[in-house]
């Protein structure tokens, strides 16, 4: 599993669209597998796509939907009979094969995505923003069956949210306003803020002015003190020690230092 990360509006969807043949490129190189991306015809054999606002027939039952989808992918009738009850099963919707599509929450309708995405046993799954909008729980279920869904193919993962990366992917990209600005392995992004990030107990009148002078990425409020987390150069307070990064941490150090480059 290969994570995409960026803030909104940073190209994520555009190169999504882009990757599964939705969407034109206008310039470069883009080959899917060794596929270039113009033989549309061959990529779109290869990928499954589950996008950021995927919807369906609300009138529909999950397996009708499904069975609708299989039919328009190109799979005869006697492939969709054997598929469609196999993936409802992987996807924990067998017994919501009833259910219809507009009764169903959240993370159920992303499931079904899923579904369809893989039905046609593509190399490539490509999943924009899966968990936006989903309840604690629905998001790990979801993450924990995107990891299952990785074990024999590739998984692309596009997010703003700092912990799916994080729980899932071992390679990350970051990108920000159409230009990739990190490429690697998580403990590398991770290495960027090796030995900057503190933590500290300072009065909660004091906050604001903490704020104003480093870059805070973690604030607890308890009457008068605030337990804060910080990333600086140098030990910011007397009281503060250093705590181990995470990657919301290394993210937020980059994209302030990508908009310093900006500013110079």
């Amino acid at each position: 599993m290969f994570g995409l990360l960026g803030p909104n509006g940073a190209g994520k969807t555009t190169l999504m669209k882009i990757l599964t043949a939705l969407l034109e490129k206008t310039g470069g190189e883009v080959t899917v597998c060794g596929v270039p991306i113009e033989d549309g015809r061959q990529i779109r054999n290869m990928t499954g796509y589950l996008p950021q606002d995927f919807s369906m027939y609300g009138n529909m039952s999950a397996y009708e939907a499904l069975d609708y989808l299989a039919l328009l992918s190109g799979m005869n009738k006697a492939e969709r009979k054997a598929k469609v009850p196999e993936m409802l099963e992987k996807v924990n919707l067998s017994e919501k094969q009833k259910t219809k599509v507009r009764s169903m929450s959240g993370g159920m309708k992303r499931r079904l995505g899923i579904a369809q995405a893989i039905i046609h046993d593509p190399k490539v799954i490509i999943v924009d923003e899966p968990t936006a909008g989903l309840d604690p729980e629905e998001r790990v279920r979801f993450r924990n069956l995107l990891c299952e869904i990785a074990k024999d193919r590739i998984v692309l993962l596009s997010t703003h949210i700092v912990g799916d990366i994080e729980a899932t992917c071992e390679k990350i990209a970051v990108l920000n306003q159409g230009r990739i600005c990190f490429d690697g392995k998580v403990t590398e992004l991770l290495s960027l803020v090796e030995g900057k990030v503190y933590s500290a107990e300072i009065a909660a009148v004091e906050l604001e002015k903490a704020k104003q002078k480093y870059m805070v990425t973690g604030i607890l409020t308890t009457g008068s003190t605030a337990n804060i987390k910080i990333i600086a150069d140098d030990k910011p307070f007397p009281q503060a020690r250093q705590v181990q990064p995470d990657v919301e941490d290394a993210y937020m150090y980059l994209m302030q230092r990508e908009e310093g480059k900006r500013v110079c």
